[in-house]
């Protein structure tokens, strides 16, 4: 979109690319018209050719970074879906990753309670499965003497730390089938209503999704969070305090929990 000096030059750069971005994504640029060179083309053909770019670059990458819910709402429904999300919250840089993080609350203020709900389950689902594709990486295992050698009045403090990319999901539908069913490249189908407990982890082959019980996620959510050995095992039913054994044995043989911190420091921090 070539301009003159002479027709910039009343306009910083900032105000001519805020004016650019209104009239690309919502038609609203008072003042900017007059800044285009046609140059073979009228202003009107000009100023098209760069919204449909700008439209089909961003619907491109939201379908990469959410297929299944691409595959649940057919590419009509998405291309909509992805054009009016675009107006609301448009990409503030060039690097169009981040586009999908307010897509699950976007959905959510506008299916809730809708018979399409469940694809707000769908929508934070992909998009923990992206948090964990760029996640830091680890290759820390947790110290089992050094685990073993902490005073037993101190273990209540122990804190323990998850692999980078784990997250951690409590939805209100079943997803993990539709993610399963489109790995497999067959159809999906529509959520079902109903709690289900999900991690989402990358391994050397990939991301990884596991079912858990009510009881691994109440814990891990805990171990999160920041809370002690004593806070997580306090944030579980008084019945199930005795699994806690069983829960630390499970999720640091599968590589869940990597490392731990006694004192205030990581066992596996070995500078002064």
């Amino acid at each position: 979109m070539p301009a003159s000096p002479e027709a910039v030059q009343d306009f910083s750069l900032k105000e001519l690319q805020r004016q650019f971005v209104r009239e690309i994504l919502y038609r609203n640029s008072a003042g900017l018209r007059s800044q285009v060179v046609a140059n073979g083309l009228d202003v009107d053909r000009r100023l098209a050719i760069y919204r449909t770019n700008a439209r089909e670059t961003f619907a491109l990458a939201l379908e990469a970074a959410f297929p299944v819910l691409l595959a649940c709402m057919g590419g009509e429904e998405f291309r909509s879906l992805a054009w009016t999300y675009q107006r609301a919250w448009p990409s503030p840089a060039g690097n169009l990753f981040h586009i999908g993080t307010r897509l699950p609350a976007y959905l959510a203020e506008h299916l809730r309670g809708s018979e399409d709900e469940y694809l707000i389950a769908v929508a934070r689902l992909e998009w923990a499965v992206q948090e964990a594709l760029v996640a830091t990486d680890s290759s820390s295992v947790v110290d089992l003497a050094a685990l073993a050698a902490v005073p037993a009045d101190s273990q209540g403090e122990i804190r323990f730390a998850l692999h980078p990319s784990v997250r951690l999901l409590r939805t209100e539908y079943g997803v993990f089938a539709l993610w399963e069913a489109h790995q497999a490249r067959q159809p999906v189908t529509r959520g079902v209503q109903g709690e289900e407990c999900l991690l989402v982890r990358r391994l050397a082959a990939g991301v990884q999704l596991q079912r858990l019980l009510p009881l691994d996620l109440l814990w891990l959510e805990a171990l999160r969070a920041g809370g002690t050995l004593a806070e997580s095992t306090a944030a579980l039913p008084a019945a199930e305090q005795d699994q806690l054994g069983a829960l630390l044995l499970r999720w640091v043989s599968g590589g869940v929990i990597t490392d731990f911190a006694s004192g205030g420091r990581l066992a596996g921090d070995v500078t002064a």
